[in-house]
């Protein structure tokens, strides 16, 4: 409750001095820069601050969540979803300087083992999270064209005067539905509610769901652990080993199918 009323208090001093989501994400950015700059030191020191850097990272995302003003688009989206990549990349960039400083060898060959599986269960859950291929009922008649033989004969009525016509005006926000689905299946922390709608508590098994989908604030949460308690080495194979278990579930019981 307390942590609620703390991020809700923070989102409306933010709106007031007219800082946007993306405002918030670029602070996240350099946030996480300074939580890598702390893991490079291979001391206890370096990763306990620079973990305590990585939570304050999940405090801007809570925030951002919280905004009312700024309606999410597309754009914002987008941009939400690079800034919140790179950040991660970042950060395992700053634990392979660490490691190495440590003198693990092998330290950057798992880094990039890291990476590579986090591509996979990116590439596995977006795809799965992506929405159909919207169905045109006719092709587009191009001036001097033939109307189609089934389109022949059919006279659309026209609005008379005074009156608005019945055809229902596509939803302006449902691309940006998919764009936030999409983002969340890659893991992108969630990038709130249009018109600031109010938060319900996940349930126990979509909470599960979540820690199975080994999401972005599971995979800070384990950087931080891994990297106070052993070493950064450590917190690679412990991020492999997620996505692993995120791909593997994602084949046996697909989530985004429940999404959808």
């Amino acid at each position: 409750m307390a942590e609620g009323i703390v991020v809700r208090a923070t989102a409306r001093m933010l709106e007031r001095r007219y800082v946007t989501r993306t405002g918030v994400t670029r602070v996240g950015v350099v946030v996480a820069a300074i939580a890598a700059v702390w893991f490079s030191r291979a001391d206890a020191t370096g990763a306990i601050v620079g973990s305590l850097f990585l939570g304050l990272v999940l405090f801007c995302d809570m925030v951002r969540s919280r905004m009312r003003s700024h309606r999410r688009d597309v754009l914002t989206l987008w941009t939400v979803s690079m800034a919140a990549q790179f950040r991660e990349y970042v950060v395992y960039v700053g634990l392979a300087f660490g490691a190495a400083a440590a003198g693990h060898s092998g330290a950057w060959g798992w880094a990039a083992g890291a990476l590579i599986a986090l591509a996979l269960r990116d590439a596995l859950l977006v795809a799965r999270a992506a929405p159909p291929a919207r169905w045109a009922p006719h092709p587009l008649v191009l001036p001097g064209q033939r109307r189609p033989e089934s389109l022949q004969g059919v006279s659309v009525p026209r609005p008379r005067g005074g009156e608005r016509s019945k055809t229902p005006e596509p939803e302006r926000t449902a691309d940006a539905d998919h764009a936030a689905e999409i983002a969340r299946a890659a893991g992108i922390p969630d990038t709130g509610e249009v018109g600031g709608a109010v938060h319900a508590s996940p349930s126990p098994a979509l909470l599960t769901r979540r820690i199975m989908a080994f999401e972005q604030p599971t995979r800070f949460l384990v950087i931080a652990v891994a990297a106070t308690a052993w070493d950064a080495r450590i917190a690679f194979i412990s991020l492999i080993v997620g996505c692993v278990v995120a791909i593997t579930g994602e084949l046996v019981d697909p989530s985004s199918e429940v999404r959808r």
